[in-house]
C-alpha cells in the first residue's frame, strides 16, 4: 500500500513526458491525415488502443503510483485545454492545430487527386454521400472534407441534379 502513493520519478520528469507525448502525437495525427478522426473503421480503432498502450510507458516510465498516473492525467487534460483555447481565440492556431477544409468535388465532379492525397477510400466517400442522401455524384454540389475529419455534403436543387443524372 506504501507504493501506491509513492512517486517512482519526480513529478516534473513525468509532466515533461506527458507533455512530449501529447505534442508527438498531435503532429503524428495531423501528419497521418484528416481520415483519422472521421468515421473510424476497424482497423483505426486497432491502431488507436495499440497507440494507448505503445505510449503508456512513454507517460509514466516505471512509475506505477496513483499519483503519478493522476499528474500525467491533469497534464494532458491541460494541455488539451490550451490547445483548444488557442484554436477558439486564434485563427491562425486554430490552422495550425485544427487544418483547414478540403474541397474534394464540385458540381458532381470528384476530384480523385484530393481524395487520394487526403487518404480517404472511395467506398469511404461514397458510404459518406450516401449516408447524407445524395444517392449519386450528379447530387453533388459541394463535398467538403471539414478540418474534423467529418465529410459535408452540399446537394444540387433537385431541378439541376436531374439534368446532370445519368442516362439510363
Amino acid at each position: 500500500m506504501n507504493g501506491m502513493f509513492v512517486l517512482g520519478m519526480p513529478w516534473w520528469e513525468l509532466c515533461v513526458r506527458a507533455a512530449i507525448v501529447y505534442f508527438v502525437l498531435l503532429i503524428l495525427i495531423r501528419l497521418s491525415g484528416k481520415h483519422t478522426l472521421g468515421e473510424l473503421s476497424a482497423f483505426d480503432l486497432i491502431v488507436v488502443v495499440v497507440l494507448g498502450s505503445a505510449v503508456r510507458s512513454s507517460l509514466v516510465g516505471n512509475d506505477k503510483s496513483l499519483p503519478g498516473g493522476l499528474i500525467v492525467v491533469a497534464v494532458l487534460l491541460l494541455l488539451d485545454f490550451i490547445s483548444t483555447w488557442v484554436a477558439s481565440h486564434s485563427a491562425r492556431g486554430d490552422r495550425l492545430l485544427e487544418g483547414r477544409p478540403v474541397l474534394l468535388a464540385r458540381d458532381g465532379v470528384l476530384f480523385d487527386e484530393e481524395l487520394k492525397r487526403c487518404k480517404i477510400p472511395h467506398s469511404s466517400f461514397v458510404t459518406m454521400m450516401r449516408k447524407q442522401g445524395c444517392t449519386g455524384m450528379e447530387m453533388v454540389e459541394q463535398a467538403i472534407l471539414e478540418p474534423n475529419g467529418t465529410i459535408t455534403f452540399r446537394k444540387r436543387d433537385p431541378g439541376e441534379a436531374a439534368a446532370h443524372a445519368p442516362e439510363p
